[in-house]
């Protein structure tokens, strides 16, 4: 019975997510409609498509990267490598190059906003040098995109430090260092794309997929991130802001 209810759950989550094909909250909206890039949903569905058998994943913690972790399958344990809650950005990239060398015959997929990718590019050069073939799936939004949400939730659209303009091309750059480089802005070349970088894998080559998406924002993780403190014992109780 408990697992006739669990399949139940998982076949409404499985709907839900089919027919969530964009955000739906008034910032997303206006911002999608002012872009020709992809919607992140729909890009994240033809990844999830796309994933190769046996593959890893690890994912960073910008806002596509927490939507993302919706849309993983995975087919057998040691396959999802997530920060949680350490909140270390940068994270992804690393830690798939270390997954790779220890399990080199399987597939090695990182998820990373441009954001930390700017904090861990860098590494590119270790794949090329040490030869350690994997595919860094990188979100070009132009934006951090998780402290923009909290600005449009809690400071009235009051952007500071928040905005990536000026990016290079990251494809671009991926060449510069040695690498396989591929910038994708179609959901129809986004499986086709991916299953190339894994092709590619085989033949000992890293490859960087820049996937050009609108600025919508997803949830927050954190819901709670700006809210006053709850102070349950007395003495603490003037500490609180009124």
């Amino acid at each position: 019975m408990r697992l006739a209810t669990i399949a139940a759950e998982k076949r409404a989550w499985e709907a839900e997510l089919d027919g969530w094909m964009h955000e739906k909250d008034a910032w997303s909206l206006a911002n999608a409609r002012e872009s020709t890039y992809m919607h992140p949903r729909q890009m994240l569905r033809e990844l999830e498509r796309a994933m190769p058998e046996g593959a890893m994943v690890s994912t960073d913690i910008g806002n596509i990267c927490s939507v993302s972790n919706s849309y993983l399958r995975f087919d057998r344990p040691r396959s999802m490598f997530a920060a949680m809650s350490f909140g270390n950005c940068g994270y992804a990239f690393p830690t798939i190059i270390g997954a790779k060398v220890g399990a080199p015959d399987r597939p090695a997929i990182a998820y990373v906003g441009d954001g930390a990718w700017g904090m861990s590019f860098g590494e590119l050069q270790t794949c090329v040098r040490e030869d350690i073939p994997v595919t860094a799936v990188v979100f070009n939004n132009g934006q951090w995109g998780a402290e923009k949400k909290n600005h449009v939730d809690f400071y009235d659209n009051r952007f500071v430090g928040v905005n990536l303009d000026k990016q290079p091309s990251w494809a671009v750059v991926a060449r510069a260092m040695g690498a396989e480089g591929v910038r994708v802005d179609k959901v129809s070349d986004v499986g086709p794309a991916l299953r190339a970088t894994v092709a590619a894998q085989r033949e000992g080559k890293t490859t960087v997929l820049e996937m050009m998406v609108t600025r919508e924002l997803g949830d927050p993780f954190r819901r709670d991130a700006l809210s006053l403190p709850v102070r349950h014992l007395a003495k603490y109780q003037s500490t609180v802001a009124r």
